[in-house]
């Protein structure tokens, strides 16, 4: 695979240090160890880590235990940064970590923004503090979300492209909750999305086009160090 990738990501990394097991006759379940969880984590992480070169994000969300980020850190495996789950502070974030303004399993920002107001009232008031907190957002704030994680001092970020649509308004879709692709819980309608925009037809939006390419440049993203 390193022959084609760069690096990959762990789906639920917590996984590799505990399991919910239930009884194979039914009953009441539980974390399987319940002890030794760093032990664990390092044996099995390693165990994938030493197969191949490539760099790992392991998606480190949830309840999450004590011992797993200092194993993460040890072996060098990025974590998960979703903004709105977490402190929120994106030049705080571990450089050992991705920064991600939502991902497949959450809502984009701008439906999130709609559907969680007290949320999105908070974050604006911290981040902005001018004025009232809008309704849509207008494009000015998905693009003060994008331009935050380009910043960030996480290594990567590593955003859904239909937040980074959400910055232009001409290139918004009609119907935001139509944006989601998976809907933890539930088998109605996920993993079905499609992007509405050609990539051929985005490669032609040159206003947009310059103010991302403007946007990851001032941050500093793609330069080598």
């Amino acid at each position: 695979m390193e022959q084609y990738f760069h690096s990959y990501r762990i789906d639920h990394v917590l996984g590799f240090f505990r399991m919910w097991e239930i009884p194979k006759h039914g009953g009441g379940g539980q974390y399987v160890p319940q002890s030794g969880l760093r032990e664990a984590g390092l044996r099995n992480l390693r165990a994938i880590q030493t197969a191949s070169n490539m760099m790992i994000c392991g998606e480190d969300l949830g309840n999450v235990p004590p011992e797993v980020p200092p194993v993460l850190l040890e072996l060098g495996i990025l974590g998960l940064r979703v903004q709105r789950w977490c402190e929120g502070h994106t030049w705080k974030y571990d450089y050992l970590a991705v920064a991600a303004s939502s991902c497949h399993d959450c809502s984009p920002c701008r439906l999130w923004w709609n559907e969680e107001w007290g949320s999105a009232e908070g974050w604006y008031n911290f981040f902005i503090g001018k004025g009232e907190c809008p309704g849509g957002p207008p494009d000015w704030v998905s693009q003060k979300i994008i331009k935050m994680h380009a910043e960030s001092s996480a290594m990567w970020t590593i955003n859904p492209i239909q937040d980074y649509m959400d910055m232009w308004g001409s290139l918004r879709s009609k119907n935001a909750k139509a944006d989601m692709i998976n809907i933890p819980g539930s088998t109605d309608g996920c993993w079905v999305w499609r992007c509405h925009k050609r990539m051929e037809d985005l490669i032609n939006e040159d206003k947009y086009n310059g103010f991302l390419k403007k946007t990851l440049r001032d941050a500093k993203r793609g330069v080598t160090y």
